[in-house]
């Protein structure tokens, strides 16, 4: 029975420490090697710039896509101008002798009615130009810092929509409505082919 404990001892004898501290050595000097190597691969990506030409390859996909949508949707209420008003509110507005002959016609005949919607440049600003489009008929208006008076022709509820004609000033162009209930600010706007489109409920 002693026999066969004693050769245990044996094992201990420890030249198993060394062989693991020249490994470990050994890998340091390896991992110093590979971590230099890189180093100098880095150094030399930036100072040759030879990984930069790729990555201007991916941004023009990026910038076809547009950040944000073409329409974009508001619901307004607006008050309705009693009819006996309707041939000077007309003789104001941005249409066209035309186009003001056949809105008032339809305006006695009950087809349609007149909002008002005196609109502005939030911003302040002087001079950005907007088409404002309903049932076909499209007037422009030319903004100001202050609320000019605007006349739309509608059914008892439609659709109103807002184009930019002029390129939105920076950072954006946001058109103040004055409204039933108050003003409003709309969507803003930041490129000419962005609109947008307002619900529109007569009351």
């Amino acid at each position: 029975m002693t026999s066969q404990y004693e050769p245990r001892p044996e094992p201990r004898a420890q030249p198993l420490p060394s062989e693991p501290a020249s490994r470990s050595r050994a890998l340091w000097g390896g991992g110093g090697l590979i971590a230099a190597l890189t180093v100098g691969a880095g150094a030399f990506f930036y100072t040759h710039n030879t990984a930069v030409p790729p990555v201007p390859a991916v941004a023009p996909p990026s910038q076809s896509t547009p950040a944000v949508p073409a329409a974009q949707t508001a619901a307004v209420q607006l008050s309705m101008l009693p009819p006996a008003k309707a041939p000077a509110a007309l003789a104001k507005s941005g249409f066209s002798p035309a186009d003001r002959a056949r809105i008032l016609a339809a305006v006695k005949d009950g087809k349609m009615r007149l909002v008002e919607m005196p609109v502005l440049d939030a911003s302040g600003a002087v001079g950005q130009t907007i088409d404002v489009t309903v049932s076909g008929l499209t007037q422009r208006v030319v903004l100001t810092g202050k609320f000019q008076h605007l006349v739309i022709p509608i059914v008892e509820a439609g659709q109103i929509l807002i184009a930019p004609v002029s390129m939105p000033h920076a950072p954006a162009l946001t058109i103040g409505a004055l409204t039933a209930l108050g003003p409003e600010a709309l969507p803003a706007l930041m490129t000419l082919d962005q609109r947008v489109l307002l619900n529109v409920i007569v009351q």
